[in-house]
């Protein structure tokens, strides 16, 4: 049972709180509003929680396989366009590195190119001088950079182009095509240094573009062979292939573009780099690689923990003191306190506790006036409360003060005596107890080779000092108590 410790104890013995009369034992758990409060709350998180985990679920089960794969049948799959590739004779073969010592000429379709090393990229760029058909999905600036064919990243959206507007003959057959995306290609601004022409379609070929198809250009190739420009060998820049997708294959001339990109040689490797290599050209902190799902399930989560505390929030406030609604009996707040004490070995703080209540007690009785001490709490002037008491019981002031103050006692009010008043002071405090000793530290001592750590007995009187001297101490106040209140 819990207790006021700023009730104050009446004439007869009990403590009485504020609150009038009752039953003298209150509920010490949680009431039972407070358990419906914390149930309601439980059951509103777990909800949400079940919720969360239902949509990640469903979310999850309908996304299966990765992206383009040419061997998923979902919709973000590409496994319909392999089929058509396949009846066309052209042999797909689904890979996560570069194939590398091709002996012929054939289409390399490379996804996410910025995993891949420079080495890697100028290896491809060959493959393009030889004859093979090069197709990067989603190159952006860091690889343009490496490849310096000449094409940048537009910094402006075309929006979904459909009309060719180009003369590029695939896309002319064609036609129609919708093509979306975030990556746009045009121009770099220091003009064509690699010997390709470059054609731009599907969008502003003069300022963004989503295709992109560059061929070498023969003799301004700086050096390549004739042979190697009549190859055949191009750089296709694409910036989305979603129109490459189950889902989107039918649409429009999707297919017909398709077809006219990637079945012109009767080999196709289909490159998924699923890791990024150490000195990848486009290198990306943890945040950017985490999936969409991820943010979307942590700003989920994030909005339902603002919610519950703007819910919680209002309901919070300074704290407010509540009148004692029971009749609390002295003693039982005195033993309380005193096993609270005893608990935490507050040998200090109950010797505190038992001289400030003395003093104030000593104080009303001599009629001194009180005031806020240090603490907070009244408290008589050091100097008069020790020289009235002194005056009164007959005892030295050096006595009084140690047993009022302790080791806080100030300074003495008057000076050192002498033989005759050391001589006084003895035969006043010749039938009081002695002066407690001061409390001992707690010191480890190493035992000795021949000791026997059953045979405790010395140090068990030695921890129980601090007790005795407490006890002690206890014993000279109330004597003070009884001699200067004429008990």
């Amino acid at each position: 049972m819990t207790t006021n410790p700023n009730t104050a104890p009446t004439s007869g013995g009990t403590a009485v709180g504020t609150g009038g009369s009752g039953p003298t034992s209150v509920r010490t758990g949680p009431r039972p509003a407070v358990l419906r409060r914390g149930l309601a709350v439980g059951a509103v998180v777990a909800a949400f929680v079940l919720v969360f985990l239902l949509l990640a679920v469903f979310t999850a089960g309908t996304s299966g396989g990765e992206p383009f794969d040419v061997r998923s049948a979902r919709p973000h799959g590409t496994r319909a366009l392999a089929e058509i590739l396949r009846a066309r004779g052209v042999s797909v073969t689904p890979a996560e590195t570069v194939p590398v010592g091709r002996r012929s000429a054939g289409t390399v379709v490379v996804f996410q190119p910025g995993r891949l090393d420079r080495d890697t990229l100028a290896g491809l760029l060959g493959q393009v001088w030889q004859g093979s058909d090069v197709v990067l999905v989603g190159a952006d600036d860091a690889v343009l950079d490496v490849l310096d064919v000449g094409v940048r990243a537009a910094d402006e959206n075309p929006g979904g182009g459909t009309v060719p507007r180009c003369a590029l003959s695939e896309a002319t057959v064609a036609g129609t095509v919708s093509l979306t995306g975030s990556l746009a290609y045009t121009r770099a601004a220091g003009g064509d240094r690699s010997g390709m022409r470059a054609e731009f379609c599907y969008g502003e070929p003069s300022t963004a573009a989503r295709l992109a198809v560059l061929t070498p250009g023969g003799a301004a190739a700086g050096g390549a062979t004739p042979g190697a420009a009549a190859g055949g060998g191009r750089l296709v820049l694409i910036g989305s292939a979603r129109f490459l997708t189950n889902g989107d294959l039918d649409d429009g001339g999707g297919a017909a573009l398709a077809l006219g990109l990637l079945a012109r040689h009767d080999t196709l490797a289909w490159v998924t780099p699923t890791a990024a290599s150490h000195d990848a050209v486009d290198t990306r902190g943890p945040f950017e690689l985490l999936p969409g799902g991820v943010r979307w399930g942590v700003l989920q989560l994030a909005v339902v923990v603002v919610l519950l505390g703007l819910w919680r929030g209002r309901r919070l406030g300074p704290p407010v003191a509540e009148p004692l609604a029971v009749v609390v009996r002295a003693a039982e707040s005195v033993e309380g306190h005193g096993r609270l004490y005893a608990a935490a070995r507050a040998r200090d703080r109950s010797a505190d506790v038992l001289r400030a209540g003395l003093r104030v007690r000593l104080a009303e009785r001599v009629g001194l006036p009180l005031r806020t001490g240090p603490t907070g709490a009244p408290e008589p002037d050091p100097v008069a409360l020790v020289a009235a008491v002194a005056r009164q019981s007959g005892r030295s002031p050096s006595d009084i003060g140690s047993l009022l103050y302790g080791s806080g006692m100030l300074a003495p009010i008057d000076a050192r005596p002498g033989p005759f008043g050391r001589a006084v002071d003895q035969a006043r405090s010749r039938g009081l107890p002695p002066e407690p000793p001061a409390w001992p530290r707690p010191s480890a001592q190493p035992a000795g080779p021949g000791a026997n750590p059953t045979r405790s007995t010395g140090l068990d009187r030695a921890a129980d000092q601090p007790d005795r001297a407490l006890m002690a101490l206890a014993r000279a106040l109330d004597d003070l108590d009884r001699q200067v209140g004429g008990r």
